[in-house]
């Protein structure tokens, strides 16, 4: 006789830790999730994060199984909604850096200076390769300062920024506290 046991996350457990364990027991990133409220039926909506070489038809099947699976688990949510990304399956190669590239950093540093809570922006790389710009960086922030306040800056920042420099693909933001900032 086999016994296969199947971790379960107790009821005591939020909503989102509950999404979280089903997409953790099927080995598959998620991102963006929330849970809202509509007439009194809860309603979650996800990113999954799936191999960029998996057909459409292969990840659809997927992530309806998952979408599936969270249901049975959360018993309180009535509807699932899930955004299929693809995880990237290769190591970029970037390329050597242009002048182009001090303009994008001198835009970025631009921007964040229409923000009264963006302290400094340091670190800032950016990254080519033979089909996308990049963007990553360091926001310094002031140390008490809300989570959902930090994300509502650093987004309205890459927003911004996306618009000033539409060439950027990918912008990647690490905010750090004032106190350990140690550029």
């Amino acid at each position: 006789m086999v016994i296969h046991t199947v971790p379960r996350q107790p009821r005591a457990e939020s909503i989102f830790d509950r999404v979280r364990a089903v997409a953790a027991r099927n080995n598959v990133a998620v991102h963006d999730l929330s849970v809202q409220s509509h007439h009194g039926r809860l309603r979650v909506e996800l990113h999954v994060e799936l191999d960029e070489t998996m057909s459409l038809l292969t990840a659809h099947s997927f992530v309806s199984a998952l979408e599936a699976e969270i249901l049975r688990e959360t018993p309180e949510i009535d509807s699932v909604l899930t955004h299929i990304e693809s995880e990237p399956a290769t190591i970029e190669q970037p390329e050597e850096m242009f002048e182009e590239d001090r303009k994008i950093e001198q835009a970025l540093r631009r921007v964040a200076a229409h923000y009264k809570e963006i302290i400094d922006v340091h670190e800032i790389t950016v990254g080519r390769t033979a089909e996308h710009v990049s963007l990553s960086c360091h926001c310094t922030l002031p140390d008490d300062l809300i989570m959902q306040h930090v994300h509502e800056v650093i987004t309205s920042l890459e927003d911004r920024f996306k618009l000033e420099c539409p060439e950027v693909h990918r912008v990647t933001i690490h905010p750090e506290p004032v106190t350990d900032n140690t550029r």
